[in-house]
């Protein structure tokens, strides 16, 4: 066996650095100061949603022309934008929703349909429902957290339109921010 001086020296820098190595990890500390910390987190109340009344648009007497109605969210008023069409007074109503959640807590309502279809009942015959309007998308909850929003929309009463109640559904979400 021949005697080689540099891979000596390697082994011995080798064996130098892992004695360092275990020294320095497991040296303790002269002076050490410790502190504690909290940890917290809130769970917010679940946000709930009621329907406390639907969109009703009223009563109407067809056309010879297609006819657009809208249902203003902040006043409740219908107003005629075009056609023949006639509104015959009748119930009319905004749909309104009741947030419930946590006091002070800001909510935002969507609905991610763009329009719906009503179907006469009995029947096939649909009219469309468009421009879903809030007074509102986003409030406050009050300080009981509460807080309730109303929703307009836009009917399309068809040219002609078959006599009789038509009816469907849309879907709202409630969100906080």
């Amino acid at each position: 066996m021949t005697y080689d001086k540099k891979q000596n020296k390697n082994k011995t820098a080798a064996f130098l650095g892992i004695f360092l190595a275990a020294t320095l990890t497991s040296a303790t500390p002269t002076l050490a100061a410790s502190e504690s910390a909290e940890a917290r987190v809130y769970i917010r109340q679940p946000v709930t949603m009621t329907k406390t009344a639907d969109l009703v648009f009223g009563d109407f007497a067809t056309g010879t022309t297609d006819s657009v109605f809208r249902l203003d969210p902040h006043s409740g008023q219908l107003s005629q934008r075009n056609g023949n069409a006639q509104s015959l007074g009748g119930t009319k109503s905004l749909a309104s929703i009741e947030v419930i959640g946590t006091a002070m807590m800001r909510v935002q309502l969507s609905t991610s349909q763009r329009s719906i279809m009503i179907q006469r009942d009995g029947g096939t015959e649909v009219m469309r429902i468009d421009r879903f309007r809030f007074d509102r998308r986003r409030k406050t909850l009050n300080a009981d957290g509460e807080q309730s929003f109303d929703i307009g929309g836009q009917l399309r009463v068809g040219a002609n339109q078959k006599a009789g109640t038509y009816r469907g559904s849309f879907d709202i979400s409630v969100d906080y921010f």
